[in-house]
C-alpha cells in the first residue's frame, strides 16, 4: 500500500536547479514494497475516494491519526518507462493532512542526499525518486541515502 508522506514536494537539484511539482502531489512510499518498488518515491497526484478512516497500522503511525483512502492509477513500475532528470542533492516537503485532518507530525520537512544517489525520473506528469539500495524510511519520510 502506498502511503501520502507529504504534499508540496520540492527538489533541489545538484546542478542547482530546483524542480517543483504542482503543490497537490502526494510524495508516496510503498513500505512493502508490494505496489511500488520499495528504495522509490512517487510524486503523483491522488484523488480522495473516502471521508472514511481506512485500518492501516502503518499509516496510522504515520500520520498519528487514522488515515482516509486515495486512489490513483499507477504508472509502469518498470524504470525504462521512464525519463532520467538528474541527481537530486535534497528533498523538501510538508505533511499536512488534506481538509484539515489531523496530523500529530504536521510539519515542513527536508531530506538532504548526503550518502549515496538519489536519481529523479519523470514520466508524464509523475515523478519518481530513486533512492537505490540500502535505503531507509521512518516516520520522518526520507532517511537515506
Amino acid at each position: 500500500m502506498l502511503i501520502a508522506k507529504g504534499y508540496a514536494v520540492t527538489f533541489k537539484m545538484a546542478d542547482g536547479k530546483t524542480i517543483r511539482p504542482p503543490a497537490s502531489y502526494a510524495l508516496l512510499h510503498d513500505e512493502e514494497g508490494s505496489d511500488w518498488p520499495r528504495c522509490s518515491g512517487l510524486v503523483a497526484p491522488v484523488a480522495r475516494v473516502s471521508s472514511q478512516p481506512v485500518q492501516s497500522r502503518a499509516a496510522s503511525a504515520y500520520f498519528g491519526s487514522e488515515p482516509v483512502a486515495g486512489q490513483m492509477v499507477l504508472p509502469p513500475r518498470n524504470l525504462s518507462a521512464w525519463r532520467p532528470v538528474g541527481t537530486v542533492a535534497e528533498v523538501l516537503y510538508t505533511r499536512r493532512r488534506p481538509r484539515g485532518l489531523p496530523s500529530a507530525h504536521a510539519a515542513d520537512y527536508y531530506h538532504p542526499v548526503t550518502k549515496g544517489t538519489a536519481t529523479l525520473y519523470r514520466r508524464d506528469r509523475h515523478y519518481r525518486l530513486e533512492l537505490g539500495a540500502g535505503c531507509a524510511w521512518n516516520w520522518r519520510g526520507i532517511i537515506r541515502p
